[in-house]
């Protein structure tokens, strides 16, 4: 550095802005003493981003509560006399800050002595010391606890997750530095949740990827499928994702505390990962999340207080405990305790009138007391006695020379303004960077427009940097990285460049995107598009494509409010000659802004997008198909229009090519007929076929499948059959034509249960199920928990043991959760939780735990079919088993109570209703009164939900209840009705389900009983029971010993034998866990 450099930087002074120059002090006391205030000076910053290399920073930063640590005062550019002693800001400690600090330590006991999890919020206004009262608390953790802090930046609310993966990204090098052993154990346990790919999370914690290594794919894992919708299920695969790693890292450290600082500055998408952390309920860890806000930025109309409101209302049902806190700023005697603490003095009286004067001058606020104390120190308006060491002032004298202002950063700004002038001007330029940067980046920023800035040689960075350390303006951290010690030191430097703000930060955001490696740019997207944009004020259309950059990234990370935005932006820009030069780069923009808007619910601007292209008459079929899948989807999806949705994709598949229905008419035969045709030919292509598939690479044919797949569904959900079946066969057909798609394997299991329904083809079922998982292992990208819920729910559990559907439905949960896939995740949680211990007889109350443990996620998830199908089936298990229960025979009740207006037009729930209300009726009435409401009913459920297999259960007790009544009133109705079902399930007993089988022989027994043959029927009944008690159904095993006892009592007249069984069926009743069927039978003793 030069001689002359190092003189000015040692000498420079200006005026200090609470200081009056001498012949404006009288004019000034004059002023305010006719009341006149000082007009506080509002400084307009502008919107940068934050890099995320503020991770680079260790999370134990020192400080208090409400006195940050004093900046050294003859390290600074400013000396004050050198035989002054610096002051000791340190020595003041925790002023007033006690009863926050004993609530923290509180919830923090709380935690440690069992407790799950604790949310506080901290406001207060900026100053006040909340985060170093958050800090406090580090202090009492033990060597198994954690304590780690991420920051949002007042520059950063467009980029998403900064603050959260700061936090995630300080746990992964604790968790590096810990050792090969820490390592494994996190590897292992996101492995078992996320599979071998930690997916989303890499790309936004990048230190998480040092301690994963990431497999390759098995051997039988030999393609992949691209999706035709890339934002579907990405919210909840983040969600997933969120969760688990979460799950991990509070398992490994315990208590867990992450404090995210300055939350008013969060992007949406942060703040939903709040939520995720903090409602979830699987996880049984330890885990405390703190977040701080300025409470003066935060009003009724903000997205922080709509959540924090949220939050109140979610505490009960998602058991977390909630706190919630307000940091005050000082009063007069709090900074006479600092004044007493840093400027000892024999004068109490001058002690206290300089503290009602800090008080007068800073409001209060503890951050600008500190700045207006040392103001004065190196004003020289601090005299200090070397023999008494002590201070001593002249009260009048700082009174006249100094004026009230509620805005330290006037202050902060103009002390840098005595800075020299290169100095001034990197700092300038480090404030666009966010609160913290690399040094190679403001290097780069540097180099290129310091001179610019100072007009003369610009010194090097290396020289300049370590002196704005050493005045404590930046901070240093690993690797070559800054960032501001305070975000008002941020804010001050930002006002030094008003004047050529916009066009400074679209040089600088040029600089960098083209400057940096791509692998830099990348890391820093965000930060660089918003310095861009918030430059860019004429609207250079150049920049269009550097928004869909932005945008591609965020849909990647699931931040679509970040992606919606940097794709407005890039639409703005784009001119007419775009559609022509950069049609590429024009339809991405207006298809994934379509996509990003439908995610968010704004259909209005989604359609306005899609409209704009389909409108356009230079734009081929292929290139408007992207756009109209949207609005298909927008359609059937988000509108609830299936039966305009189904007409909508018949309408694009004929478009191109694809026709369904000759003759819409004769649609139905034609479907029938296209089934049966390609049932055959995919039954009869050898395992070496879909062995040897490969995927499809054809734009196209995927698209066309994921049309078919929506007309499918949309086709379901009107009860139009015949296009449900064109639509599936049409599938499995450009599956075996043109390769694998993302659909296949559901196709293949839809053409499974199509199977059975209508030609009652069992074996070809479970070919085609077996093939449908073999596409599952052998593609990745197919749609997992779809294919596993309809394999096993409408498939295979009809010739397979029901043990295996819990194993199935673990995977397929596990898989769903992965892909994103809410809907049928939740169906198969459902399998997992209630229709297989339902059907298998496992005791009530540990499915009530169950169905009372996932009551909050389905909730969560607001999707309202899944939500219904769990309270429907929670209230029949509540009348089974709650003895204040007055009727356990009708379905009503806290939990659910049928309206019929629930299920009205919706044929899936009113097939649950009819097998909930016939379960409920077959407990608790008399068999021939359940027999009476069998023959009502009939083969409804059957009709209206095929294939599904809680069909066996509905069935077996209907015939059940059919056979009781024809025993006893020999009455033929009966018996007609229960033959017919026993017929059925004879056929279905040449399988392996297990349970079907003793259904068999069972209905065999009560079928026996009714011709006379009682020899035979002993026999059958003690054969059904000792293929129950294998099984150990316990409902079963209590119903098949009741009948057993009424056949011994009324057919042989065996007292003895019928009590005991009778005595057995109350036992297995009873730890079943009906207690009204219990109760029932025990009148009978």
């Amino acid at each position: 550095m030069s001689e002359e450099y190092k003189k000015e930087y040692e000498n420079l002074r200006d005026n200090n802005p609470l200081v009056l120059p001498a012949d404006e002090s009288s004019k000034k006391e004059r002023s305010l003493a006719h009341g006149e205030i000082a007009k506080e000076t509002t400084v307009i910053v502008s919107i940068s981003a934050k890099k995320r290399v503020s991770r680079k920073f260790s999370s134990s930063q020192t400080g208090n509560a409400t006195i940050r640590k004093s900046r050294s005062d003859t390290e600074r550019g400013f000396k004050t006399a050198s035989n002054v002693p610096s002051l000791d800001f340190c020595a003041a400690g925790l002023v007033g800050r006690d009863n926050e600090i004993a609530a923290l330590k509180s919830s923090h006991d709380r935690l440690v002595k069992g407790g799950k999890k604790e949310l506080i919020l901290v406001g207060g206004q900026s100053g006040v010391g909340k985060s170093s009262v958050i800090r406090s608390i580090k202090n009492d953790f033990s060597v198994e606890g954690l304590f780690v802090e991420g920051k949002f930046d007042m520059n950063t609310s467009n980029e998403p997750y900064s603050g959260v993966a700061e936090a995630f990204g300080i746990i992964c090098r604790t968790i590096k530095e810990a050792g090969p052993e820490a390592i494994a154990d996190l590897q292992h346990d996101l492995r078992k949740e996320l599979g071998d790919k930690p997916g989303m999370l890499v790309q936004l914690i990048p230190e998480l990827h040092e301690i994963m290594e990431v497999e390759t794919a098995d051997e039988t894992s030999v393609g992949s499928i691209d999706r035709a919708d890339e934002t579907e299920g990405g919210v909840d695969r983040l969600r997933f994702a969120f969760r688990v790693l979460t799950r991990v890292f509070s398992s490994l450290f315990s208590p867990l505390v992450l404090f995210l600082d300055d939350l008013q500055w969060a992007d949406v998408s942060s703040l939903q990962v709040l939520e995720y952390l903090i409602l979830d309920k699987e996880n049984e860890n330890p885990l405390m999340v703190i977040g701080s806000y300025r409470s003066e930025e935060v009003d009724e109309n903000s997205t922080l207080h709509n959540k924090m409101l949220g939050f109140r209302e979610k505490t009960d049902k998602f058991q977390f405990r909630m706190t919630e806190l307000t940091i005050e700023s000082f009063s007069s005697n709090d900074i006479e305790k600092v004044v007493t603490a840093v400027l000892p003095s024999f004068r109490a009286d001058h002690i206290i009138g300089l503290a009602s004067l800090c008080h007068q001058r800073t409001l209060g606020n503890p951050f600008f007391t500190i700045e207006f104390l040392r103001m004065l120190h190196f004003e020289g308006m601090l005299a200090f006695d070397h023999k008494t060491k002590t201070w001593s002032w002249n009260l009048s004298d700082i009174e006249k020379k100094t004026m009230s202002t509620a805005n330290v950063v006037v202050m902060l700004e103009q002390q840098m303004r005595k800075l020299p002038k290169q100095m001034q001007a990197l700092l300038q330029c480090a404030a666009y960077l966010g609160s913290s940067f690399s040094e190679a980046t403001i290097d780069l920023v540097w180099s290129v427009y310091g001179r610019r800035l100072v007009e003369e040689r610009i010194e090097l960075t290396s020289s300049l940097l370590p002196l704005i350390v050493a005045d404590s303006i930046f901070e240093k951290g690993e690797k070559q990285q800054y960032r501001w010690t305070h975000d008002k030191l941020q804010e001050a430097a930002l006002s030094l460049s008003d004047m050529r703000r916009s066009t400074f930060q679209l040089d600088i955001g040029k600089t960098l995107y083209y400057g940096l490696t791509q692998d830099q740019v990348e890391e820093d997207l965000f930060t660089i598009v918003d310095l861009i944009n918030n430059g860019n004020t004429l609207k250079l259309p150049e920049f269009a494509s550097v928004n869909l950059r932005a945008a591609e990234k965020a849909r990647e990370i699931a931040a679509f409010q970040a992606c919606r935005d940097y794709i407005a932006e890039g639409i703005s820009l784009l001119q007419e000659k775009d559609w022509i030069q950069n049609k590429s780069t024009a339809l991405s923009l207006y298809t994934i802004g379509a996509e990003a808007e439908l995610v968010l619910g704004n259909v209005d601007t989604a359609k306005r997008y899609w409209e704009t292209v389909l409108s356009r008459s230079d734009l081929s079929t292929l290139e408007m198909l992207p756009l109209q899948i949207v609005k298909a989807k927008a359609l059937g999806d988000v509108e609830l229009k299936s039966r305009e949705a189904l007409e909508y994709c018949l309408r694009l598949l004929n478009n191109h090519g694809c026709r369904l229905a000759l003759v819409r008419k004769l649609a139905y035969p034609q479907a029938v007929a296209s089934f049966i045709r390609t049932m055959k030919k995919a039954k009869a292509k050898q395992d070496s076929f879909y062995e040897s598939m490969v995927s499809s690479d054809d734009k196209k044919q995927k698209y066309i499948g994921y049309l078919l797949s929506k007309a499918a569904y949309n086709a379901y959900n009107t009860g139009d059959i015949a296009m449900y079946l064109l639509s599936t066969v049409k599938l499995v057909e450009l599956t075996m034509e043109s390769g694998a798609n993302e659909f296949s394997a559901t196709a293949f299991a839809f053409l499974g249960v199509l199977s059975i329904v209508v030609l009652k083809d069992y074996e070809a079922m479970e070919r085609f199920q077996h093939i449908a998982l073999r596409l599952l292992k052998k593609f990745r990208g197919m749609h997992n928990a779809e294919t596993s819920f309809v394999g096993s729910q409408l498939g295979l559990f009809w010739v397979q043991p029901l043990e295996i559907g819990r194993g199935m439905a673990e995977k397929a949960i596990l898989a769903g959760r992965r892909e994103g896939d809410l809907v049928y995740t939740l169906w198969c949680i459902m399998q997992h939780v209630v229709y297989v211990p339902y059907s298998t007889g496992r005791p009530i109350h540990t499915i009530l735990k169950g169905c009372s443990n996932i009551l909050a996620e389905f909730e969560e998830s607001k999707a309202g079919a899944n939500i219904l199908s769990h309270k429907i089936h929670h209230q029949m298990l509540v009348n089974l088993s709650d003895p204040s229960c007055e009727n356990p025979n009708v379905h009503i009740g806290k939990i659910y109570t049928d309206t019929k207006e629930d299920h009205k037009g919706n044929l899936l729930h009113l097939g649950e209703t009819i097998v909930v209300e016939g379960e409920l009726a077959f407990w608790h009435e008399e068999y021939e009164v359940s027999a009476n409401r069998a023959l009502k009913v009939g083969e409804t459920h059957a009709k209206t939900s095929p294939a599904i297999y809680l069909n066996q259960i509905e069935s077996f007790h209907r015939a059940v209840a059919l056979y009781a009544a024809a025993i006893k009133t020999k009455r033929g109705k009966y018996k007609r009705a229960a033959n017919k079902i026993r017929k059925r399930i004879a056929t279905l007993a040449q399988y392996e389900n297990t349970t079907i089988q003793y259904y068999n022989l069972f209905l065999s027994a009560e079928y026996l009983t009714l011709q006379k043959k009682h020899k035979e029927a002993k026999l059958k009944y003690e054969q059904a029971l000792e293929a129950v008690g294998k099984l150990c159904h316990l409902h079963h095993l209590g119903l098949l010993n009741e009948r057993y006892s009424d056949f011994l009592q009324w057919e042989l007249s065996l007292q003895k034998e019928s009590r005991y069984r009778l005595e057995q069926a109350i036992e297995y009743y009873r730890e079943w866990g009906a207690v009204h069927k219990v109760k029932a039978l025990e009148s009978r003793l």
